[in-house]
């Protein structure tokens, strides 16, 4: 891949290390990369690496400088041929965000801290169509702060050179330098001291005599620069006047880092500083300007990847709290302080080399280059359906639909017919156009291919009008002269007689017709409908790829769920009785209630369309749990998760026992993740899909006599069966796979 690396300098730095060490590995696999920054040390060292460098003052807010930069950057880019842009802080990415607005190259940023935010940064900052965060937290931050979508945003760590942060690196010259000997002990902080990151030097500086008189053998070292040097220089002197030596030696900026931490006995600091002094075998103190952990030792693992060592959150370490750790470490046997640096090491080597962090980018570029490219003109393919409106099962099929086009036809410009354009466009990453503007007339005429689906879009039991609509876009499609493809539908019930005529007229003059049962293609006869081909597929949710196991994991614990759960999907029935229209959820509460008693398992309760469907599962939510409090068992309460995206939620079933779905899709989503269904039908949809999958255990909500005894009847033979249930499903959804890259293929053949 050809990549330009634009960042604001490339002096002395956790991130410009990040960066340093990135390009450098990136180099190494053979990518041909361009970096773009102000200068710096870093940035010489790259260059006699073989890494290309244009200077740009890519570094201030100063408006001059940014329109210089921003021009060098249009010229750059223009003229360079990158597959990819890549920028790191906010002001390239504002910048490199204004030009990606402009010439819609392909375009990723890295999220390295969270920033101090105000309303003026957050309307301006950018980011990237794939974001890589270096921690957890920074995820969360980017979800919560700026509404990124979490399936987009992917975790590294600080990957670390481990020949070049290693115990065999000499340091003579170094002590020589400053005026130390090596048979002393040394305590070495390391960190760029400005304002809100300086509290553990000043610290170290206030505990220095202290230190010096219970462990006399002992200098310390503070590294590098920033806005505090001079006041804590003039502390160090006066603490080194009082001790009558050089106690503590104030370095300022060095960039030979790894000396440094070789030269440590006990080394304070933070992120990419910490791991590059345990790379080199060395005891560690975690402390740094947003907080503290201590001793690094297996106890500590998890807060510290958390929050990618950099301890936010935690409490800020005082005077006395700090030489405490000191004491610990210093009056520790050399065999024991070996011990400790030799699992540091061993840690580091395990978790964060830089092969593993250049191998986390090249799957982001991979994704990003794989995703439907941004476009300026006409598009190839115009895809409409129920796009829009907050329903997870819709939305995630334009997702993947968008997405598996791309794959199997490279370069295809995609727009989409939406409710929230501007809204879509941010989530989706796609052209998005208001589904009734006179936009979505002309993005059709100029598209090569509509594509109508997938979902139930010709049906009018939910509406009269929805079905007019979509005959509509087809109808515009047919009059442009563009190919309409009726891709993976739902069919029906369409009761109205006009209705009926109309969807068989639009049905015979598509292009080509695809539905997701054998009972759509039945109801399209019944219609009227002549044409010879339909072909019968599968809804395109099945390609959905869930989270990985990393990524659930942090899922799992983020929600507060472990094992021993079971979910249920429950909206409020088409026709609504005026007299009880919670009443499935009524029964649902009394079912669960005996689920709960009899295998131990809590109900996990999922709105698929967070506006329609809160109001029942809250509903449910309380009862069940005032129920189960009232028959002893205060323990066992129900809970509400509203996920973000489909592959959380499928990732998130999967751990599941089983699941009981009203909505269509949580079926669908069961069964690619290989878990049982008890299907609710309160559609024909739902028992169509349920044959397709050849599962039995459907409850017909209209006709059934008692829905509580059916539906526990169903979970009883689920959890008889549930190894063969899983296995029939597994076999299933991948001839459904299969089915549904069939018509990916005809979509092709359509565009090309």
């Amino acid at each position: 891949m050809k990549i330009l690396m634009v960042t604001m300098a490339m002096n002395i730095g956790g991130a410009e290390t990040h960066i340093l060490e990135l390009c450098r590995e990136l180099n190494r696999r053979g990518h041909d990369v361009t970096l773009a920054s102000f200068g710096g040390v870093y940035a010489d060292e790259l260059v006699s690496l073989g890494v290309k460098h244009v200077r740009l003052p890519l570094h201030t807010k100063n408006p001059a400088a940014v329109m210089t930069a921003y021009r060098g950057l249009e010229r750059l880019i223009r003229d360079g041929g990158f597959d990819l842009v890549h920028a790191h802080a906010r002001i390239p990415a504002f910048i490199c965000g204004l030009l990606h607005d402009r010439m819609k190259f392909r375009f990723v940023t890295t999220a390295h801290l969270n920033f101090s935010m105000n309303a003026l940064w957050r309307r301006i900052s950018r980011w990237g169509e794939r974001v890589m965060a270096v921690s957890d937290d920074i995820a969360d931050y980017l979800v919560t702060e700026y509404g990124y979508p979490r399936e987009k945003i992917y975790l590294t760590i600080n990957g670390i050179d481990t020949q070049k942060f290693s115990p065999d690196i000499p340091f003579d010259g170094l002590l020589a330098s400053h005026g130390l000997t090596k048979e002393r002990r040394r305590i070495v902080y390391i960190s760029r001291l400005d304002a809100d990151r300086a509290d553990p030097a000043y610290r170290l500086i206030e505990i220095a005599p202290k230190i010096a008189e219970n462990f006399p053998d002992t200098d310390i070292l503070v590294v590098g620069g920033g806005t505090e040097f001079d006041t804590l220089r003039e502390m160090a002197e006066n603490v080194n006047k009082t001790a009558g030596r050089n106690l503590v030696t104030m370095t300022g900026a060095v960039s030979n880092i790894n000396e440094y931490a070789a030269a440590s006995d006990v080394f304070i600091g933070v992120s990419r500083s910490v791991l590059e002094a345990m790379s080199a075998a060395k005891p560690v103190i975690v402390a740094g300007g947003q907080g503290a952990l201590g001793i690094f030792d297996e106890t500590k693992v998890t807060p510290a990847v958390d929050t990618n060592f950099c301890c936010r959150g935690f409490d800020l370490a005082d005077g006395d709290t700090l030489y405490g750790w000191i004491a610990d470490c210093l009056n520790r046997s050399p065999e024991e302080l070996a011990a400790m640096g030799a699992f540091n090491r061993a840690f580091v080597m395990e978790h964060y080399t830089a092969n593993r962090m250049a191998a986390d980018y090249e799957k982001m570029y991979r994704a990003a280059l794989a995703a439907p490219v941004p476009f300026k003109g006409k598009a190839d393919v115009v895809v409409s359906g129920y796009y829009g409106f907050g329903n997870m099962g819709d939305e995630s099929l334009l997702d993947v639909i968008a997405a598996t086009l791309a794959e199997e036809i490279p370069g295809v410009k995609i727009a989409a017919l939406t409710r929230h354009p501007k809204e879509d466009a941010k989530r989706t990453g796609l052209r998005c156009v208001s589904r009734f503007s006179p936009a979505a007339v002309r993005t059709i005429a100029g598209a090569k291919l509509l594509l109508s689906g997938g979902g139930s879009l010709l049906q009018d039991s939910t509406s009269r009008r929805s079905l007019k609509y979509y005959a509509g876009v087809l109808g515009i499609a047919e009059m442009s002269g563009v190919k309409a493809y009726i891709y993976a539908n739902g069919i029906g019930p369409v009761r109205d007689a006009s209705n009926r005529k109309l969807t068989a007229k639009v049905v015979d003059r598509a292009a080509e017709v695809s539905v997701r049962d054998a009972d759509s293609a039945d109801e399209l006869r019944r219609i009227g409908v002549k044409r010879e081909s339909i072909r019968v597929t599968a809804d395109p949710a099945f390609l959905i790829r869930p989270y990985d196991e990393h990524r659930l994991a942090k899922t799992m614990e983020r929600i507060g769920v472990k094992d021993g759960f079971f979910a249920v999907s429950l909206r409020l029935p088409v026709q609504k009785t005026a007299e009880n229209p919670m009443s499935v959820a009524d029964d649902m509460v009394q079912t669960c209630a005996k689920i709960t008693e009899t295998y131990g398992l809590i109900p996990f309760v999922i709105p698929m369309q967070t506006v329609q469907d809160s109001g029942i599962c809250e509903y449910f939510v309380e009862q069940y749990n005032q129920r189960m409090k009232q028959n002893g068992h205060e323990t066992y309460s129900a809970l509400l998760y509203t996920p973000e995206n489909a592959p959380e939620l499928i990732g998130v079933l999967s751990k599941a026992a089983f699941v009981i779905g009203m909505r269509l899709h949580s079926i669908i989503f069961a069964s690619s993740a290989e878990v049982p269904v008890v299907g609710l039908a309160y559609d024909p949809k739902v028992s169509s899909m349920m044959k397709a999958l050849g599962q039995p255990f459907v409850v017909e909500l209209g006709a059934s006599a008692d829905i509580h005894a059916e539906t526990f009847a169903c979970v009883e033979r689920i959890m008889e069966n549930r190894d063969a249930i899983g296995r029939s499903l597994a076999e299933r959804a991948a001839e459904m796979r299969n089915r549904c890259r069939e018509d990916l293929k005809m979509a092709h053949d359509l565009v090309k």
